[in-house]
């Protein structure tokens, strides 16, 4: 009785947090709050014309520049002295009432298009589903074409992700919906070579197995499963601040292609992105963490940029040994005998790394989209966004005060790629949040008096 009786008291809510966490939390709020505005076309929905799309375009520029700004300091060691006399854990004060509330809203928020079977869908969304369709009926997920999949959940082929070759090859910017539709009804022209196919790594299609043939709405409640245990992780994980942490994941909600936003549709994606979150606060653990960060590898493109980031955030913490064999031993089980059974499988995902996609997304990209410059060689943003993710792991490994930041922000580099989409750049508070819990949990105000800027502080996860 009594060990119980400590752990509710360590979970007891916190109604003035303060210290060194709270403060954390502060600045990532804040951040979530920046990120809102840097793919927000707020005021060009409002005002016609293109002076008013390109100041809403610099406004997401520097929102976005602010974002990365707070993240950084958010998850610096030691905290700047200038941000602690600030006090900002007091936005955090009635986080226990402020939880309760947001839990009701977002949960109405998310049941109703549930209940009403009006989930958002992208192509990537259906593909997976068709693709586990394929498995349940023994055919190959690599053969899958996207057209016929969309038809088959009657949703129009202009959802698909056209390719810039055949007659799509003299289309400088990105089709309109009457030319997708016109290649689309063409004969022999609604297959795999112009359209995207399945292009992830199996698990993809194999987590949505389960929920291959089922409703809408059974497929949004699995999806939510792998956030609902997340959530309980880093509830755990922040002790008595669980309520303000809690009401924070549950805000990404409103952050476009954020986790818990892919998860409300019934996108198969939301596994891989609380893969890479769990895998943060579990890092600690070194074979769960690499078991999470290994299924997430064995769905998902991204969790393979985040490897980089992963490494310093855990660069301090040892049991390397155990890490590499924790995600290898995932692979070799879980994904390397579907790649024997699918042999077109590696051609397939190596194919959707290099396809020849038109440009897409926020960032400086809007700008080629908006017609204010035209569109550079796809090879040159491709290579701006892996010299930035290089520089951004080097600036991580060269100032220990900021590696856990830089291990956070080497996804932020898609912000300047060809295709910067809302769910590349939305996993960064998330994964953010999940850093700063893990490793900041119990700091004082001063943590630098105890912990040192180069070293992590010692707080220990529950067991």
């Amino acid at each position: 009785m009594s060990s119980w009786r400590a752990a509710l008291a360590r979970m007891r809510p916190r109604w003035r947090p303060s210290g060194d966490l709270g403060d954390r939390l502060a600045l990532l709020l804040a951040a979530m709050v920046a990120f809102k505005f840097s793919n927000w076309l707020w005021l060009s929905a409002r005002v016609s014309g293109k002076p008013a799309l390109l100041a809403n375009l610099i406004i997401q520029y520097l929102a976005f520049a602010v974002f990365c700004l707070l993240v950084a300091l958010a998850l610096r060691r030691p905290l700047p002295r200038a941000i602690s006399r600030l006090r900002l854990h007091r936005v955090l004060w009635f986080s226990p009432a402020v939880a309760a509330l947001v839990l009701v809203v977002i949960g109405i928020v998310i049941a109703r298009p549930i209940a009403q079977n009006h989930l958002l869908l992208d192509d990537a969304n259906v593909m997976a589903v068709c693709g586990a369709r394929a498995v349940v009926a023994g055919h190959d997920p690599y053969q899958v074409a996207e057209i016929p999949c969309l038809a088959s959940f009657n949703l129009p082929a202009t959802l698909a992700t056209p390719f810039h070759k055949g007659p799509f090859a003299r289309v400088t910017v990105y089709p309109t919906p009457a030319q997708i539709l016109a290649v689309a009804d063409s004969p022999g022209h609604g297959g795999i070579s112009l359209f995207s196919p399945l292009g992830k790594p199996p698990l993809a299609a194999l987590f949505m197995v389960p929920v291959a043939h089922a409703p809408a709405w059974q497929r949004a409640a699995w999806t939510l499963l792998p956030i609902l245990v997340l959530l309980l992780a880093l509830a755990v994980a922040a002790g008595p601040l669980w309520p303000a942490v809690t009401a924070m994941v549950l805000l990404t909600l409103y952050l476009n292609g954020s986790a818990l936003n892919f998860a409300a549709n019934g996108n198969g994606e939301a596994f891989a992105y609380a893969l890479m979150a769990l895998s943060l606060v579990w890092i600690r653990r070194p074979w769960l963490s690499a078991v999470c960060l290994g299924l997430a590898i064995g769905s998902n493109q991204l969790a393979w940029f985040f490897l980089p980031g992963y490494v310093l955030v855990a660069v301090e913490l040892g049991g390397w040994a155990k890490r590499a064999a924790g995600v290898g031993l995932t692979l070799l089980v879980a994904v390397v005998p579907w790649l024997l059974v699918y042999p077109d499988a590696l051609a397939r995902i190596y194919d959707s790394l290099r396809a020849s996609t038109f440009p897409l997304g926020s960032g400086p990209i809007e700008l080629v989209l908006g017609g204010f410059v035209a569109p550079p060689p796809r090879v040159l943003a491709l290579v701006a966004a892996g010299l930035a993710i290089a520089l951004i792991w080097l600036w991580g490994a060269r100032f220990p005060v900021w590696r856990i930041a830089a291990g956070v922000l080497v996804l932020a580099a898609f912000w300047i790629s060809w295709r910067s989409l809302d769910e590349y750049l939305a996993q960064i508070p998330l994964l953010a949040l999940a850093a700063a819990v893990v490793l900041f949990r119990g700091r004082g105000a001063r943590p630098a008096e105890s912990g040192g800027a180069g070293q992590l502080p010692s707080a220990r996860l529950p067991s």
